[in-house]
C-alpha cells in the first residue's frame, strides 16, 4: 500500500539518524540509493534493490543491495550532525552539518568484480558504492540548519539569522565559480 512502512535498517549504533533521502545513480538510470545522516557526523550510502523494467523495488522484506561485509559510510564525515541533505542531479547529493559545512558528493558505483586480495571477491550484482566528496564548502560559525537546490544554485540557513547563496550556473557572470 501506498505510504505504508515496508522496511527498516541500522546503521548507527547508538546514534540518531538526522537527515535522509533518496539518490538516483548517475550510471544506471534504474538504480537508486538512500542516503542517510546521522548525530555523529557520518553519512551512509545504501543502494536499494529496483526492477529496472518498473522501477519498483524488488524485495519488500530486504530492499537494501548490501550484505554483511557491505561499507556503507561515506569520507570525510562531518564533524557535527548532519542536519539536512538535497539532491536535485541524478548521483550528486549536498550535505549540510552542524559544523557549518556544505559537502556536495558524487555517487558512482562499480558492477565489476574486486581483485582477488585474499579476501572474497565481491558479486558482480553487488555494487562497490563510490561517493566521492567533490567539493566543501563553509561560511557559517554556529550551525547549519536546511539546505536546498535547483542544480546551479545551494541556498542554505543558518545560526547567524542569514542565508547564503552559492550560484554554480556559468550564466552568473563568475565563470562557474560560487559568487555570494
Amino acid at each position: 500500500e501506498n505510504g505504508q512502512f515496508f522496511a527498516g535498517l541500522m546503521l548507527f549504533e547508538g546514534v540518531a539518524a538526522r537527515s535522509a533521502l533518496i539518490v538516483k545513480h548517475k550510471s544506471d538510470q534504474t538504480g537508486y540509493s538512500v542516503v542517510c545522516g546521522g548525530a555523529d557526523g557520518a553519512i551512509h550510502r545504501i543502494p536499494l534493490k529496483v526492477d529496472p523494467e518498473t522501477g519498483m523495488v524488488i524485495d519488500k522484506e530486504n530492499p537494501f543491495l548490501i550484505s554483511d561485509t557491505t561499507e556503507t559510510a561515506v569520507q570525510p564525515k562531518h564533524t557535527g550532525p548532519v542536519m539536512c541533505m538535497a539532491s536535485h542531479e541524478d548521483g550528486m547529493f549536498v550535505s549540510g552539518g552542524q559544523d557549518g559545512a556544505l559537502r556536495v558528493w558524487d555517487c558512482a558505483e562499480d558492477f565489476s568484480e574486486s581483485e582477488n586480495n585474499g579476501e572474497q571477491q565481491t558479486a558482480k550484482n553487488t555494487p562497490k558504492l563510490k561517493t566521492k566528496c567533490m567539493y566543501a564548502l563553509t561560511g557559517y560559525k554556529l550551525w547549519l540548519g536546511s539546505v536546498c537546490t535547483d542544480g546551479k544554485r545551494l541556498v542554505s540557513d543558518g545560526g547567524e539569522n542569514s542565508i547564503i547563496i552559492r550560484d554554480f550556473s556559468s550564466d552568473s557572470g563568475t565563470k562557474g565559480k560560487p559568487s555570494l
